[in-house]
């Protein structure tokens, strides 16, 4: 499959790629097309949402809502390509600097471990923004359709847990102490936002 992009790809030769010795795609990628299979399916409930006639004062909104989320299924996808692209970028950069010295070979690793970085930093900062979309859809969206919520919000959280966890393996190998600090922050900006769509999973939704 040589060439092929992941969205390019069956659902299953994605998942035969996933599964073989390659180094890429990997945990990035699949991050990738859970958060993507969360989009699709709060996209679906704004749909079921803004066409049943007895949520009417949310129809404007599910309507928006599934614009977002729609747009967010498609960068979620070219996210899991970028992963595996920077993967790739990544090991071929550590194995070129093998032999620079020590002092360049540290700056050019930090350098090219903080691009790595960039790619699950994305995909979990982009599902943290759709977070309260996500519990909205919960409190607000056809009832019919409620357990699809609670399945599109799992996933969602899922995501950047995963996202999170690339990003703290990589960091180990990063000395900036200010990059770091800001990046701790993050974590607890993610972390935050998984607890209050929790709470609402656990308090306030009845299935």
């Amino acid at each position: 499959m040589d060439n092929v992009t992941f969205r390019q790809m069956s659902i299953d030769d994605f998942l035969e790629d996933l599964g073989s010795k390659k180094p890429a795609p990997g945990g990035g990628a699949a991050a990738g097309l859970v958060g993507a299979q969360a989009c699709a399916l709060a996209e679906m409930v704004c749909n079921l949402t803004a066409s049943n006639k007895a949520y009417a004062e949310f129809h404007e909104k599910a309507k928006e809502y599934a614009s977002v989320f729609s747009m967010a299924r498609s960068i979620s996808l070219d996210l899991m390509q970028e992963d595996a692209d920077s993967f790739r970028t990544l090991m071929d950069t550590l194995r070129s600097i093998r032999t620079l010295p020590l002092e360049e070979r540290r700056s050019r690793q930090e350098e090219a471990f903080k691009k790595a970085i960039a790619v699950p930093q994305s995909m979990a900062q982009t599902m943290t923004d759709l977070l309260p979309s996500f519990t909205n859809l919960l409190l607000h969206g056809n009832k019919n359709a409620l357990r699809d919520a609670v399945m599109a919000a799992q996933p969602a959280m899922t995501c950047i847990r995963a996202s999170s966890l690339t990003v703290k393996m990589n960091l180990k190998y990063i000395e900036d102490e200010f990059y770091e600090h800001e990046m701790n922050d993050t974590f607890t900006v993610w972390e935050n936002a998984i607890s209050a769509i929790d709470a609402v999973l656990t308090y306030q939704v009845d299935l």
